[in-house]
């Protein structure tokens, strides 16, 4: 899990979530709920190279566009020979370095909505300098939510791709991963 967020934002968090890795890219409620994540995870929040049960993590730092440049954590995951990638809040395109570290991203994991996060412009950008196989479009408008973001209908329009249906859960396998064209999936809050 990923930035597990609190209700304050809107949404609901799940309340029988059991995790084993808890990643958290920065030091804000909507980021780092760990009491509500039910078990006891390892957490990384703090750059690094880490495995846990079979996965490989690499945490980044990549400080957020804004004076004084608020700590921020990128990551790459390695499962089963995917590798993903999940940026977090980020605001700003990529430094070489931080490229480097997520060379090969098959599945990237992006904030698509504007506002504190990428807007769909920037995103292209960032998807143009990864050219991962398969987008999966975060932090954009929905139901309920009390911030203010751009949909990803408007991401996708940006990016001239169609999205597949949107699914509730998603299984990746290296595989079943396009070959040519990147594909853009939406996951639906369960």
């Amino acid at each position: 899990m990923v930035n597990p967020f609190d209700n304050t934002t809107g949404l609901r968090f799940p309340r029988t979530l059991n995790a084993d890795l808890v990643a958290v890219s920065q030091e804000t409620s909507d980021c780092n709920n760990l009491e509500a994540v039910q078990g006891k995870p390892f957490v990384i929040s703090m750059p690094g190279e880490y495995e846990v049960k079979g996965i490989f993590v690499y945490a980044i730092h990549a400080p957020l566009a804004e004076k004084g440049g608020r700590d921020h954590r990128i990551f790459r995951f390695e499962i089963e020979g995917v590798h993903l990638a999940h940026l977090g809040a980020l605001n700003r395109s990529l430094n070489n370095e931080e490229l480097e570290a997520l060379n090969n991203v098959d599945v990237l994991m992006i904030p698509v909505g504007g506002g504190r996060v990428l807007s769909a412009k920037l995103a292209n950008e960032v998807i143009e300098q990864l050219e991962p196989r398969m987008v999966i479009p975060m932090t954009f408008a929905a139901d309920g939510l009390k911030e203010s973001l751009g949909s990803v209908e408007s991401f996708c329009k940006t990016i001239g791709v169609t999205p597949k249906e949107a699914v509730n859960k998603l299984k990746i396998t290296k595989r079943d991963l396009p070959e040519e064209d990147m594909q853009v999936v939406t996951l639906e809050r369960v």
